[in-house]
């Protein structure tokens, strides 16, 4: 788990509570397990339409979520998608928008083992 997620933002996002409450983190968790596959869709929705406005905003959103979870492989797969849907460049999306099926799928299962520990 410490590969797909940096677990010392984890850490950080449990020490915002006094009492060591997890409620936050289990909170942003659930959220990114909610959009997340929401936001992936619309990356592969736009790069089949030739909507690179459509990928840039769904990468750009999901890469401020992972970023906020310490999912940084999955983070820096977002934030590569965002610099070649500006550049137009349609090869590119497509294999970043692959890669970013596989960097998701493993930040997904780690949160979701994450949440698992943490929940009441």
């Amino acid at each position: 788990m410490d590969q797909v997620l940096d677990m010392s933002v984890v850490e950080e996002l449990l020490s915002f509570s006094d009492d060591g409450d997890p409620e936050l983190l289990l909170d942003l968790i659930q959220m990114f397990l909610d959009d997340g596959p929401e936001k992936v869709r619309s990356v592969h929705e736009g790069l089949v339409a030739g909507d690179f406005d459509k990928m840039e905003r769904a990468a750009h959103s999901l890469k401020g979520s992972s970023g906020n979870l310490g999912a940084h492989l999955l983070q820096d797969t977002c934030e590569k998608i965002q610099v070649a849907t500006r550049r137009r460049q349609l090869e590119e999306s497509r294999q970043l928008a692959a890669e970013l099926d596989a960097k998701f799928a493993e930040a997904e299962l780690a949160l979701r083992q994450l949440h698992e520990t943490y929940k009441p």
